[in-house]
């Protein structure tokens, strides 16, 4: 009878110190899996060009939600993508970008928080709307950004490049958030499941 007490008050010191590194391995597979951004279309199936009447990037940038580790994917022909300052952007200053695209097909990833401001290099692109300022948000609760000033809101009336604007056509707001909060979710039940399985061999 001593004997069968000591073998099944063991089973349980030998089972926590599993069950804790089993809670730990989630914890960091949660917390060191990179968020997966949300891929935007710039200018929908029509891309990167000069707006017509019915298209207006600011009023598109202004309809979304940008988040850090979210893409914007740019489609073009014979034309640039040129990464500017705001002061340049607002100056339609083409000569010192921060950084030039042309090869065609251009993905830049939003790696902060802050505004990033992008014209055409071509010359009177910019003037004429070929410019784009989206603002990339601290957090997902943040308020909308207020609109700034016409220069790169060309038209406000038309539906922007809004249509195919986002991968998927998916709508505004949908971004690296919720796959972190998924992420999280997942971790979460795994957490949670391990822990069941650790108490029920523990009451056994």
């Amino acid at each position: 009878m001593a004997a069968l007490m000591i073998g099944s008050s063991s089973k349980p010191a030998l089972l926590l110190p599993a069950l804790a590194f089993v809670l730990a391995f989630v914890a960091i597979t949660a917390l060191t899996t990179p968020a997966q951004g949300h891929v935007f279309h710039v200018g929908g199936p029509r891309g990167w060009r000069v707006p017509d009447a019915k298209t207006s990037y600011g009023w598109w940038a202004m309809n979304n939600r940008f988040h850090v580790a979210d893409e914007l994917y740019f489609k073009y022909e014979n034309d640039s993508v040129l990464l500017v300052s705001r002061e340049e952007f607002d100056a339609c200053n083409a000569t010192d970008p921060l950084s030039r695209f042309a090869d065609g097909s251009t993905t830049v990833r939003l790696d902060r928080p802050g505004f990033f401001c992008f014209i055409s290099g071509e010359p009177g692109h910019c003037e004429e709307g070929q410019r784009l300022i989206v603002r990339v948000m601290v957090h997902p609760a943040e308020p909308a950004p207020a609109p700034g000033p016409a220069a790169y809101a060309p038209g406000q009336g038309g539906d922007g490049s809004g249509s195919g604007g986002g991968h998927g056509g998916s709508s505004p707001g949908t971004s690296s958030a919720a796959a972190a909060v998924a992420a999280g979710g997942v971790a979460l039940a795994a957490a949670m499941a391990a822990l069941c399985v650790g108490l029920v061999l523990l009451l056994q």
